[in-house]
């Protein structure tokens, strides 16, 4: 397995977060983490990514225990992520923005720019490259917080409601280019509350509830399972989408 994180649990205080939540991802796989807000994914997210230590259990990559590991140390191993708001230096261009990303593993400036300029390429931002960052709309920024942890070279991206608030031309090109990705050999991890997405891209989904994982298994199962659909979906959610008879 890529990754291992077995009984992760987050204490804050008395309130307990995520309660011993497992999630194994094999090499090249796309899994998605579904649930209410408050559910405990993006807690869980965060454990994954290195920016919160649990209080309890295991995160393993590529055979490396990180579970007390600080979020460069995740990074330099091959764990990238994006943030749910895009975190980007408003002051500086989009490409100094991603060359943000291309330092860790490659210190020179001449390098960083170069492989800031792949992923510019790769991400259909290099027209921008010169623009201001903070002049960006939401599209842009979402794909900008991508690019930059594209630049990083990891091996396992954790995507974090990337794909959030885009209208449908939108949504499908930012679709298009999450499976660019992995056809290039990266692992994903998607939160998400768009349904189209991780019916659309995600092989395997873990649903939270209250801090527990609460079903497991291929999208379509999943999202007919009526414990899901109590806890998250809705009654109507197989209303709309069940074919008419």
């Amino acid at each position: 397995m890529l990754l291992d994180a077995r009984g992760v649990t987050k204490l804050f205080g008395g309130f307990r977060a995520v309660a011993g939540a497992d999630l194994a991802v094999a090499d090249g796989e796309i899994v998605g983490l579904i649930g209410p807000n408050g559910a405990g994914k993006s807690t869980f997210f965060r454990c994954l990514a290195g920016d919160l230590v649990p209080s309890a259990g295991r995160v393993v990559f590529d055979g490396d225990d990180l579970t007390r590991a600080s979020p460069e140390a995740h990074a330099r191993a091959g764990i990238g992520r994006t943030f749910q708001v895009p975190a980007t230096f408003a002051d500086m261009t989009v490409l100094e923005n991603v060359m943000v990303g291309a330092f860790l593993h490659h210190p020179g400036a001449r390098e960083a720019r170069a492989r800031a300029r792949e992923v510019l390429d790769l991400t259909g931002l290099a027209p921008l490259a010169g623009q201001r960052a903070g002049a960006l709309g939401t599209p842009g920024r979402k794909r900008l917080e991508i690019a930059r942890a594209l630049a990083t070279a990891p091996r396992l991206l954790l995507l974090d409601e990337c794909l959030a608030g885009l209208t449908p031309v939108e949504l499908r090109d930012a679709i298009d280019l999450v499976r660019k990705i992995h056809r290039l050999g990266v692992t994903l991890v998607i939160v998400e509350h768009v349904m189209e997405v991780i019916v659309t891209l995600a092989q395997r989904v873990l649903v939270f509830n209250e801090g527990h994982v609460i079903a497991t298994g291929a999208p379509r199962e999943v999202v007919a399972d009526p414990a899901v659909i109590e806890a998250y979906l809705g009654r109507g959610y197989r209303e709309r989408t069940d074919p008419a008879p």
